[in-house]
């Protein structure tokens, strides 16, 4: 685990930015498979990334994936997390159709099984939740040899981190990939900011590894870096 501070939100994203991009470039792959994420706190690292696709080397190569989808009751093929992609950086971005792989909740077994023959994930980016989730790895639900699953939104009803959906426009399920996927991803990347995040980030570091906070498992990933600014380090003093 490499744990790297930051004073604040725009550091901690260019940080995150050169990493992401030294990862990509001291690949000796032909093909680098990256899963990203939705939410706030990468809108700015998406802005900054589509300004630098030229700082890339062999970016036509670089495959984008999600790693979790909560689907539209209307159209199970399509959700939240694609939308927000969409939204913050393949359109922006103009990346190319065939180098997005869209993971829903009709096709997910597909989905994973292709992405092995593939080659896999060579990096990750993720978010945390202030129970310490990553990807749909929520506190409650989880278990680290879990693989991709579907999750029914009604065990989470307890877990006072997740947001209430409206479920006349959402599904009763969602479907992530879990914590045996991400583990086997080469390279992790997690960001983490504001006084919100304060106490999870005190858990990861100081706490034991526990299902009850599920993002403890990465710190005994190799390859984990965790990008953190003073708000969020507030608590742990690290």
């Amino acid at each position: 685990m490499q744990l790297i501070k930051t004073k604040n939100y725009e550091e901690m994203t260019d940080i995150t930015l050169e990493l992401f991009i030294k990862l990509i470039n001291e690949s000796d792959k032909k093909r680098f498979n990256v899963a990203v994420t939705g939410g706030k706190t990468p809108i700015l690292f998406y802005e900054k990334l589509i300004n630098k696709k030229n700082e890339i080397n062999n970016f036509e190569n670089v495959h984008f994936y999600n790693f979790d989808e909560v689907p539209f009751r209307s159209d199970l093929t399509t959700g939240i997390t694609i939308q927000d992609l969409e939204k913050l950086f393949y359109k922006p971005g103009n990346i190319n159709e065939s180098n997005i792989h869209r993971m829903n909740f009709v096709n997910w077994k597909e989905h994973i099984s292709q992405l092995e023959k593939d080659g896999g994930l060579d990096l990750i980016l993720l978010g945390i939740g202030t129970d310490g989730h990553f990807c749909g790895n929520m506190s409650g639900v989880t278990k680290f040899g879990d693989k991709t699953r579907v999750i029914k939104v009604k065990d989470l009803e307890n877990n006072t981190s997740v947001s209430k959906l409206d479920m006349t426009l959402f599904n009763d399920e969602f479907v992530t990939m879990g914590p045996r996927e991400v583990m086997a991803t080469k390279n992790i990347i997690m960001m983490a900011n504001g006084e919100s995040k304060a106490e999870v980030i005190d858990q990861i570091l100081n706490g034991p590894v526990t299902e009850v906070v599920p993002s403890t498992v990465l710190t005994l990933h190799p390859n984990f870096n965790l990008i953190i600014d003073e708000d969020a380090n507030k608590i742990a003093k690290a």
